[in-house]
């Protein structure tokens, strides 16, 4: 098996190679590729990265290959991590669109060497951010559905976090998922959340979720200047704090900005993430999972069953009412998408 990580020089991204390595899905003879920037201090990194790697996992007999050409970036997965630099801070969310902008721009530069492989190109697992419009931009340009994207999973993992604290259990006793946009439109699916493999009763559920969305903007807002000011003025562990008391939903989406305050990055969760969607592929029963992908919703976070046969939408999972969520986000990013691309192809 060969495994492609582009951007792996990044923070996130040698967190992931790490946690491949450890995991036992590479194998004696298998490659794993560390492709960095030609002109960036990356080409540096992936070099370090991988004399560090051979003599780190030196008895698995992986291949550790460290390249700074495009045209190494193919295999059975191509793990695309390169992105252009990300502001550590909370208030990131709306600065949204010009990461869009940028992202825009690095991808339309990579696009021709990636056309060029692929044939040689397995599946794509995204982790740039914005997941919906990277997912669109590669699977249109590779031509492939083959395409599948971390964020949906990653906010389904904090989203079980938040519902296991406040129910007091352990997160591995909560199934849950969250979908929609990867940030500002985030759906989180109640009607599928179990305990113990058996469905949240419903009064739990009215207990803890937002009664609307536009509750969960209001509340959502208050977090952002409840942790802006607690920060500044007592420092992180009082902001952590500080978010406790707001509603499960809320947690789970600003949570992560002041992880990103910190410098910490989120690349463990992230690469947790890249894990479950590789063990899942490389499976021939089907997993359950959610994750930004080809739907006729667009490209925003889906439930799908997901295995080496391919991916299978399963959004008839969900309610009515989160179905008809999961449209009109989906419409919504559609529309920002098409709108980005047509500025920005305007302006070249």
């Amino acid at each position: 098996m060969r495994v492609a990580i582009l951007g792996a020089g990044s923070d996130i991204a040698r967190v992931i190679s790490h946690a491949l390595m450890l995991s036992g899905l590479l194998s004696e003879g298998d490659e794993l590729v560390l492709i960095g920037r030609r002109d960036g201090k990356s080409a540096f990194i992936v070099r370090g990265m991988a004399e560090d790697f051979a003599e780190a996992f030196a008895d698995k007999g992986v291949n550790i290959i460290a390249s700074i050409d495009l045209v190494d970036a193919w295999g059975d997965f191509l793990i695309f991590v390169a992105s252009v630099p990300d502001p550590a801070h909370f208030t990131r969310i709306f600065h949204r669109e010009r990461l869009a902008e940028d992202n825009f721009k690095l991808v339309g530069q990579i696009l021709p060497s990636l056309k060029s492989n692929r044939e040689r190109i397995g599946w794509v697992i995204v982790v740039t951010n914005p997941n919906e419009l990277l997912v669109k931009l590669l699977g249109d340009a590779l031509e492939t559905n083959r395409i599948v994207a971390t964020g949906a999973l990653v906010d389904s993992f904090r989203f079980r976090f938040e519902i296991a604290t406040d129910l007091n259990v352990k997160p591995s006793q909560i199934e849950a998922w969250a979908g929609g946009e990867h940030g500002p439109n985030m759906l989180f699916f109640w009607s599928n959340v179990k305990i113990d493999g058996q469905i949240l009763d419903k009064a739990t559920i009215s207990k803890l979720s937002c009664p609307s969305r536009e509750f969960l903007e209001q509340k959502r807002t208050q977090a952002f200047q409840v942790i802006e000011r607690v920060l500044e003025q007592e420092g992180l562990d009082a902001a952590y704090k500080a978010l406790r008391p707001f509603p499960t939903e809320v947690r789970a989406i600003v949570k992560s900005y002041l992880t990103h305050t910190s410098g910490a990055k989120t690349g463990g969760i992230a690469s947790q993430a890249v894990l479950k969607l590789m063990k899942a592929i490389l499976s021939d029963e089907p997993k359950i999972l959610c994750s930004q992908t080809f739907s006729e919703f667009g490209t925003v976070g889906v439930p799908i069953a997901l295995s080496r046969k391919g991916i299978d939408i399963k959004v008839d999972i969900l309610s009515e009412e989160e179905r008809k969520a999961l449209y009109e986000v989906g419409e919504t990013v559609k529309r920002k998408i098409e709108v980005l691309i047509s500025t920005q192809n305007c302006q070249q």
